[in-house]
């Protein structure tokens, strides 16, 4: 039995020294040295099953880089196609569960929370260049404020869901009886609070009429509490001239944010 222990010991140092003297000859780990490497690859190793330590942007982007596109994908096929978050937790979830992408629980998140930061879209990425071009021209509106908090939001109206191929949702938020926002919440530092967007909000038309909020839905939240989304609806504003304004009030770094459309829109015809 000593003898087998004796035996086994040795081939398992070969084997290791042989492992050894080939990563060093042979596999290129810059720009970091291959000490480096090695203890990034060990600690991002052990917050594989362990969950600690916590990783810092450097190693969380070792683990991207290890797990995505050194495997399955090149840089550009994922780089290119920014994702909102709940679009990207969705396809870090796909990669794992349908294409057999061995990651844990602590992997999932970890990447899923990589990607939603640095190849981050507010608007969906699944919609032609034209219809595309529409949305960013007449229905989506951005303000990047004076803090940490980026505001993004998209008047709905019903050919916003014919765009989208997605007539469910404008049944399910009524947009027949109600002018509806999707209104996302980013911060890439503090987390969100829960601001209260029924009290923050008020819809004004042309005219100076005020409208209040009928109600708002959280549809989505990011486990790290950085992003969110969420349905703001009005009682519908009926005009064919001017334009209506959405003010959200008293969030941080701006006392009141405006976003305005001109009505009424144009026509999508496809060009």
């Amino acid at each position: 039995m000593r003898q087998f222990t004796i035996a086994l010991l040795i081939f398992a140092s070969l084997f290791f020294g042989m492992a050894a003297a080939v990563f060093f000859i042979f596999v290129d780990t810059k720009p970091m040295s291959r000490l480096e490497y090695l203890n990034r690859a060990g600690r991002v190793a052990f917050f594989k099953f362990t969950g600690l330590p916590k990783l810092d942007e450097a190693e969380t982007k070792f683990l991207y880089i290890n797990s995505c596109t050194r495997k399955c994908h090149g840089k550009e096929v994922v780089e290119r196609a920014k994702h909102t978050p709940r679009e990207w937790e969705l396809i870090v979830k796909r990669m794992r569960f349908v294409h057999g992408a061995g990651l844990t629980d602590n992997e999932d998140i970890a990447i899923a929370r990589y990607l939603q930061k640095n190849y981050l879209s507010t608007i969906p990425t699944i919609l032609s260049y034209e219809a595309n071009r529409f949305l960013k021209k007449y229905l989506w509106k951005s303000d990047f404020g004076e803090s940490d908090l980026y505001v993004d939001v998209i008047y709905t109206p019903v050919e916003y869901f014919k765009l989208i191929g997605n007539m469910s949702d404008a049944e399910r938020y009524g947009v027949d009886d109600y002018i509806v926002f999707l209104v996302y919440l980013n911060t890439h530092q503090d987390k969100l609070q829960q601001f209260p967007m029924q009290k923050l909000s008020v819809l004004r038309d042309g005219g100076g009429r005020n409208y209040e909020v009928v109600d708002w839905k959280v549809t989505y939240e990011s486990g790290d509490m950085h992003h969110r989304e969420g349905i703001l609806r009005f009682r519908k504003i009926r005009q064919d001239k001017g334009f209506m304004e959405l003010s959200l009030m008293d969030l941080p770094g701006q006392k009141e944010r405006i976003f305005r459309w001109e009505m009424p829109l144009p026509e999508f015809n496809g060009k």
